[in-house]
């Protein structure tokens, strides 16, 4: 806090006296004295507010002068008190018994009561405007009445140089104290206010809600500065203009705030939705208008998704980047940098690739890679999902949507992927009812909870995935021809590893140093048939075979790796068992009973929870 007061003094004799009494207050810097010049009182001023005076003190003609000048600072009155103007006539009395007191009209002195005192005759001469003086003194100078001057510095400047005999009042000791301390008081006073008002200022200003005080006249009193960011071609003008010209759409939202408070109102404004909330004001039971808050919708939508990953920092998150992905295969280098170009981009991304080549990896690259890689990474196997639960699972649901539902409701997959990606793995498996559902989203970029009666506002990238060629799928009725278009905008075919021949080796070695063989070394003959091996599992199994190979070295038999075995199988030391033939057997002779019972090719798919697609598969006969 700034305390420090500015004096303005009409002589030497004053400015020794306000040395002698205030002296501390001087050595502390709370005072700067300056002697009245000739020169313009208000430039002096000026210059006490320039040494750093937060408040300045004048009196009489000094003091009136400073006042009109509308300084940036409080101007204080040094006031001639009755005691003050006393003394100067006391002193006048031994220089004649005639005398003109000549002050401002708002000082209360009764020359009546004092005159038997000192035996004068004293008349008093007021004045509200400095140019009033001279007149004043031209008429006692006419009038050749020869009385004696008093007044201020000015009035007694004026007086000599129009040849009246003149002395200036001199306030006394009490006077100046009382004055200086009066200047302290406002001082603190202004600095409280303004503290106040700063930090009043500095809240408004840093809340996320848009706010206006509105008077009951429907006058805008005050705002801050959200409200001009979410309304971004309003200005400070708006200050004292009428709520319904200024913002018809929040007017209309208010209706009559005063019957009933208004919340969640929500409106419109260019690309943001707005909720509008409004309360009374009411001081000691009279109504002074009311507050509106208004909210971004999407800054709450923020808030929240940060507010996720700070309770969850794990949270949904990409592990990957195209640093992870080893190849020395120029097919499969060539796939990387289209994937580092779509990464730049917002559209939808179709990965082809068989089971374990690595698609999910390819999709968290491409998120790493984007502008939205601090946003969540949400990674969905359709092929997993409950088919009777999937839609509340992508889409989530509203409280009491079905038997079972959480209280409260539940987020779905795609909610929790709002500004990142959603990968879909296996996308071929999504049923075509829910097809329809997984197109609106991605069209009107929103979704709606199971249950729900109003949407939400989304903004994902969606990359998917499949091991099957979808047009087959499309042809076969399978899949949504229009959902095929809106996710085939960007192409991504991973080749299998067969393909790759040059990457098997390699890739071999380093998955040994994974697991813990520094320096692994592999026969020419292992490597040939690693080569030759058509690795049906991919990625995926050529590290499960690295793996073993870790933990039993030479023992482990190389037998299963016959170029003409090209079936998957689990090994032992003793026999090998194919799984998929048995699999297969069973899955077809549960078929032939459920048929032999008479039931649908839709309801023997709907009881073994797959597409009517798979189900013509494994019976080789067209759905």
């Amino acid at each position: 806090m700034n305390s420090t007061v500015g004096i303005i003094v009409p002589n030497k004799e004053t400015n020794d006296r306000v040395l002698r009494i205030l002296k501390d207050e001087i050595l502390k810097n709370n005072l700067i004295v300056s002697m009245l010049t000739e020169d313009d009182v208000v430039l002096q001023a000026k210059a006490l507010i320039k040494r750093g005076a937060s408040a300045i003190i004048a009196r009489g003609g000094t003091y009136l002068d400073i006042m009109r000048a509308n300084l940036p600072v409080p101007v204080i009155e040094l006031a001639f008190l009755a005691q003050d103007i006393l003394y100067s006539i006391n002193q006048a009395n031994r220089l004649g018994n005639k005398i003109a007191v000549v002050v401002q009209e708002k000082i209360i002195f009764e020359p009546n009561m004092w005159e038997n005192l000192f035996d004068v005759d004293v008349k008093v001469y007021r004045y509200s405007k400095m140019d009033e003086i001279d007149n004043v003194l031209k008429a006692l100078a006419d009038n050749h009445e020869d009385r004696l001057v008093i007044g201020g510095a000015i009035t007694y400047s004026k007086a000599i140089r129009a040849g009246l005999k003149s002395l200036n009042i001199e306030n006394s000791d009490e006077t100046i104290i009382r004055t200086y301390k009066q200047a302290q008081e406002i001082l603190c006073h202004i600095y409280d206010n303004t503290k106040h008002s700063q930090m009043l200022s500095t809240v408004l200003n840093n809340v996320n809600e848009g706010i206006l005080v509105i008077g009951n006249d429907g006058i805008i009193e005050h705002f801050n500065n959200k409200l001009l960011k979410l309304f971004n071609k309003l200005d400070s003008s708006i200050v004292n203009k009428k709520i319904g010209d200024v913002l018809p759409a929040v007017d209309s939202a208010l209706g009559d705030v005063t019957k009933a408070p208004a919340t969640n109102k929500i409106i419109r404004n260019g690309r943001l939705v707005l909720n509008v909330s409004a309360v009374p004001i009411h001081v000691s039971g009279k109504s002074l208008g009311i507050v509106v808050t208004i909210q971004d919708l999407t800054e709450i939508q923020k808030l929240e998704e940060s507010l996720r990953r700070k309770l969850n920092p794990k949270g949904l998150s990409s592990k990957y980047t195209f640093d992870n992905i080893f190849t020395k295969n120029k097919k499969m280098n060539d796939v990387i940098d289209s994937a580092r170009k779509y990464s730049k981009t917002d559209s939808t991304i179709l990965i082809y690739g068989e089971s374990g080549t690595g698609k999910e990896i390819f999709a968290q690259s491409i998120h790493s890679k984007s502008e939205r890689h601090d946003a969540p990474f949400v990674a969905v196997n359709c092929g997993a999902l409950n088919r009777n639960l999937i839609e509340s699972e992508l889409f989530g649901y509203v409280e009491g949507a079905f038997t079972g539902a959480i209280k409260g409701g539940k987020q779905g997959l795609f909610e929790m992927a709002h500004k990142g990606t959603i990968f879909l793995d296996e996308i071929n498996s999504l049923p075509i009812e829910v097809q329809s559902s997984f197109l609106r989203v991605i069209e009107e970029k929103e979704v709606m909870r199971v249950g729900s009666d109003y949407v939400i506002p989304l903004d994902v990238r969606i990359i998917v995935a499949s091991n099957e060629n979808l047009i087959q799928l499309v042809e076969q009725g399978e899949f949504r021809r229009d959902l095929f278009y809106r996710l085939n905008v960007l192409e991504i075919k991973i080749p299998p590893l067969r393909e790759r021949k040059d990457d098997i080796v390699p890739l071999f070695q380093m998955f040994l140093k994974e697991f813990g063989i520094d320096q692994p070394i592999i026969s020419d003959e292992v490597k040939s048939r690693l080569s030759s091996y058509p690795w049906k599992g991919n990625i995926r199994e050529l590290k499960n075979v690295a793996e073993r190979f870790a933990l039993l070295g030479e023992k482990m038999s190389f037998d299963f790796l016959d170029a003409g075995n090209t079936d998957s199988m689990v090994i032992t030391d003793d026999y090998k068992i194919d799984l998929k033939d048995l699999n297969r057997k069973v899955e077809e002779l549960v078929i032939e009973s459920l048929e032999a019972k008479g039931l649908s090719k839709n309801e023997i798919s709907n009881i073994l929870g797959i597409s009517r697609t798979a189900l013509w598969k494994k019976t080789n006969t067209k759905p």
